[in-house]
């Protein structure tokens, strides 16, 4: 029993792993955010982030796949290892697209909460890093026009 449930946590930890926000993690890091995250699965169909809503958490996409809406526009997707609402966890602004879950999603939700208590363990900095940099990719891509498109860009 003991050894089984040690593969699965270290499978758990080789997914967290490869998630953009925590692929810079060490293995203690990964190990504390786990225990941090929480796993949530959702359904196609459901709204994760509504536009100009509060945000006070975000998403690491562990499976599946979102589309991302921006004043009713279709402006991208979202797929595993993506994060979605860190702008809004940032800078407690509201949401700036909505996303909806195309396919039933694996998600772990970060709430501001956890975050908070990712810097009372010394962990924030490696995480805070990356979010900043999806953010700053993220904030750039929403600032470009909307244009008519045949394929939405992929947003990672």
């Amino acid at each position: 029993m003991g050894s089984k449930r040690r593969r699965e946590n270290r499978r758990y930890i080789e997914r967290l792993a490869a998630a953009q926000l925590f692929a810079n993690c060490t293995p203690k890091e990964l190990r504390a955010i786990a225990s941090l995250c929480t796993p949530v699965n959702v359904r196609a169909g459901r709204v994760l982030t509504r536009q100009g809503s509060r945000g006070d958490q975000c998403f690491v996409v562990m499976s599946g796949h979102a589309v991302v809406e921006r004043d009713g526009v279709i402006v991208g997707h979202i797929v595993d290892g993506s994060v979605i609402g860190e702008l809004a966890l940032l800078s407690h602004c509201p949401r700036s697209a909505t996303v909806t879950a195309a396919t039933d999603m694996e998600l772990l939700v970060m709430s501001c909460s956890e975050f908070t208590a990712l810097r009372a363990l010394g962990i924030d900095t490696t995480v805070r890093r990356a979010l900043d940099e999806i953010a700053h990719d993220r904030r750039a891509l929403l600032e470009r026009p909307a244009i008519a498109v045949e394929e939405p860009v992929a947003v990672s």
